[in-house]
């Protein structure tokens, strides 16, 4: 470069000499006239090589800025390429040719869309046809091809530019879109196979609601059945109970009347009786209070339901206390002791409590060993939540009665609730069966439970579990 310059001022040296010879000062110039005009030569001279230094300089960061631009145009990460009107390539970097798949030289007036695959070819003209039409810039993608049977997609970004000549021209520049194009199509195959399972659970779902729809029709109808047949069951045992009642109560009548005979028999004309006729006689009597005490049992228990009062705050240890004293007599015979612990206050009948704790003092006084009777009462709060019958938010209390009588075997602790149901004979413990389930019948009504645990010979004892408030 510093070459041609040097070889640039001597031409133009040479010739400045040329034009000198032709050039004559006139003989009448002063001295110091001829003087100053040649320094004013020499300083313009200076100037010149100055400026021609300042463009030597120039020419040589143009020069070098040419070729950087030249090595960012080859080697940008993107394809560019320089079209005309028809498509063909006038000029294109290193990358469009490596994305081609050939040698740069081989680019030159080839047709563009040539390397475009055969379904997008007319879109790629199309896409040219709108730069030069528009003058603005265009975008489209199209699959280009590679070497052999290669392919890519790619994103065409072209702009409308002005040539030399005033003709128009394509500057196009060639993205690899493959990798997002990839992942798209993979992204819409995933939701095409999410919008199937969608619909195949969307079926799914619309099977089992009509399956769950004519279920709860079959259930609501089966409600209706139930409440009818509960209506039709509670008009049954009303009418039931109504039925002990009145058979209860008008067979009292024709028992005592048997009873009062027999005794004015055994009063009067025992004396004229045989020992086997006295023997029919007393066992005749017997056999009435026996019915009696059953027909008895058999009212009370019907009663529970039918008569009995309004819940009312009721203080258990109070009810206790009183059924213990009710009982004094029975209580002095067998000489039994009693604990009776700090008892709750529930909402309860008053009556039915005392009666329940009534029929539970007297079947441990009955079923006593041969040691004193002893007969604990206690209760605790239950802490279980969880267990069977217990209401969710109620508060309920485990109330104890426990003695140390005979006891008996738990594989019968479901017979001893049953009506007329007995353990033990006639002749060994006296009694209709009645008793017990009695006090089921009363903890039922007040929405609780009653079991018992046992051991032959160690006692029972009775576990009522009461909610401390009515249910709603």
């Amino acid at each position: 470069m510093e070459k041609k310059s040097e070889d640039d001022n001597a031409i133009l040296r040479r010739e400045a000499e040329a034009k000198l010879k032709y050039w004559n000062l006139p003989d009448d110039v002063p001295a110091e006239d001829a003087k100053r005009l040649i320094q004013e030569l020499r300083v313009h001279q200076i100037e010149l090589e100055m400026q021609n230094e300042e463009l030597r300089k120039a020419q040589v960061q143009l020069e070098e800025s040419s070729s950087q631009y030249a090595d960012l145009y080859d080697f940008a990460p993107v394809g560019y390429v320089t079209l005309d009107e028809q498509g063909l390539i006038l000029e294109a970097n290193l990358t469009a040719a490596s994305q081609l798949g050939t040698e740069r030289a081989r680019l030159g007036k080839s047709i563009f869309p040539s390397y475009v695959r055969e379904q997008d070819k007319e879109k790629s003209r199309l896409h040219i046809a709108r730069v030069f039409k528009t003058r603005e810039r265009q975008t489209c993608e199209a699959r280009l091809m590679a070497r052999g049977d290669e392919e890519f997609y790619a994103r065409f970004e072209s702009i409308f530019i002005e040539g030399k000549h005033g003709t128009g021209l394509c500057r196009t520049s060639i993205i690899d879109i493959s990798r997002s194009k990839i992942a798209e199509q993979e992204l819409q195959r995933a939701h095409d196979e999410m919008e199937k399972r969608v619909e195949e659970r969307t079926a799914q779902l619309t099977e089992a609601n009509e399956f769950l729809r004519q279920e709860i029709a079959e259930r609501r109808r089966a409600q209706e059945d139930l409440k009818i047949n509960m209506e039709k069951l509670e008009r049954s045992s009303q009418e039931l109970q109504h039925f002990a009642f009145s058979a209860s109560h008008d067979m009292q009548e024709p028992l005592r009347k048997i009873q009062t005979f027999g005794d004015m028999i055994k009063k009067r004309s025992s004396g004229v009786l045989d020992d086997q006729g006295r023997d029919y006689l007393e066992r005749m009597v017997n056999s009435a209070r026996r019915m009696s005490d059953m027909v008895r049992g058999l009212l009370n228990y019907s009663r529970v339901s039918t008569w009995g009062e309004p819940f009312t705050p009721v203080d258990l240890t109070g009810v206790v206390r009183e059924a213990v004293a009710r009982m004094g007599q029975l209580v002095k015979e067998a000489d039994a002791t009693f604990e009776v612990g700090d008892l709750p206050t529930l909402d309860a009948d008053r009556v039915q409590m005392s009666l329940l704790f009534q029929h539970l003092i007297e079947n441990a006084l009955k079923f006593r060993s041969e040691k004193k009777p002893l007969i604990k009462i206690f209760a605790k709060s239950v802490d279980n939540p969880e267990r069977s019958g217990i209401r969710a938010g109620k508060q309920y209390f485990d109330i104890f009665v426990e003695d140390n009588g005979i006891g008996f075997d738990e594989r019968y602790l479901d017979r001893i609730f049953t009506l007329f149901q007995r353990l033990h004979g006639r002749s060994a413990f006296k009694g209709t069966g009645m008793g017990l389930p009695v006090c089921r019948r009363i903890v039922e009504r007040h929405h609780g439970s009653i079991t018992a645990k046992t051991t032959p010979g160690q006692g029972a004892t009775f576990i009522i579990t009461l909610p401390s408030k009515k249910p709603d």
